[in-house]
């Protein structure tokens, strides 16, 4: 009789249990925000896109950072960590990003940023303004950053760069195959590497010299750890200027500080 009373009572409950179950679910979790945004959907090369356009114009490094702000922000990440790089290839700021947060309106974000990745009081830390919206795949085609330090808040357009950004702005300003007026092949690859009729060695474009009177590139430095030379600036430098279609190259000098190439050309090249 225990037994029984038992059994029927526990079947009351559940059935109750179900029923009021049915009339009062339990709360859905709320759903998540489309324009929701994580550290991992800004990671990446973003670049000043009014430089990049000034920049495949004039195929000029110099030219084109004194007539638009060659501004590039990149953020990798590193184990747990979001280090942020800021430069305008002459200067550079390194920092942590913390969060990233709503900023009052529908597609505007901030960028929380301190010095290290670490707890840190609210007057220790400066925010990057963004505003941005994710196309259909649910990316960013471009940020709109009002970046604090090298464009003082100034805002701009940015666009990613897919890969690393060395070749890409090789590829804008001097990277292919040409030939010289004697009709001997000159290399310049996207990846840095020149190959001339007498010599071949790695390359890198200087972007942002105010000092230097032309374009240049200029190769590694020779010097290996543990050498005595390990101070000397032993790099070979060559200035370079497009006209008419054409590539002239430079013999290019050290002067004090200043960067200096010869008026007249040691070779002019025609693309092949």
């Amino acid at each position: 009789m225990h037994r029984r009373f038992t059994l029927v009572a526990a079947v009351c409950f559940v059935v109750t249990s179900f029923s009021s179950f049915a009339q009062n679910p339990p709360a859905q979790p709320p759903p998540v925000r489309k324009d929701r945004v994580f550290l991992k959907d800004v990671e990446g090369i973003w670049i000043n896109e009014a430089y990049l356009s000034v920049l495949a114009a004039l195929k000029s490094p110099h030219a084109a950072a004194k007539k638009t702000a060659p501004v590039v922000i990149a953020i990798r990440r590193e184990g747990r960590a979001y280090p942020i790089v800021v430069t305008d290839f002459n200067k550079a700021t390194l920092q942590a990003v913390l969060d990233v947060e709503p900023d009052g309106k529908p597609g505007a974000y901030r960028l929380v940023v301190g010095a290290d990745d670490k707890p840190v009081s609210s007057n220790e830390v400066k925010y990057i303004r963004f505003e941005a919206v994710k196309n259909a795949q649910g990316k960013f085609d471009r940020l709109r950053f009002a970046e604090p330090d090298f464009m003082k808040g100034k805002w701009a357009d940015y666009v990613p760069l897919a890969g690393e950004l060395s070749p890409q702005l090789n590829r804008f300003v001097i990277a292919g195959k040409y030939n010289d007026e004697k009709g001997r092949p000159w290399v310049f690859s996207e990846s840095g590497e020149a190959t001339w009729p007498e010599q071949k060695f790695n390359y890198e474009l200087s972007l942002n010299d105010p000092g230097a009177n032309c374009d240049y590139l200029q190769s590694e430095s020779a010097a290996k750890d543990g050498d005595d030379k390990k101070g000397a600036d032993d790099k070979k430098r060559y200035g370079y200027g497009w006209k008419a279609g054409k590539l002239s190259i430079f013999a290019a000098r050290l002067v004090g500080k200043k960067v200096v190439c010869d008026a007249k050309a040691i070779a002019v090249l025609t693309s092949q």
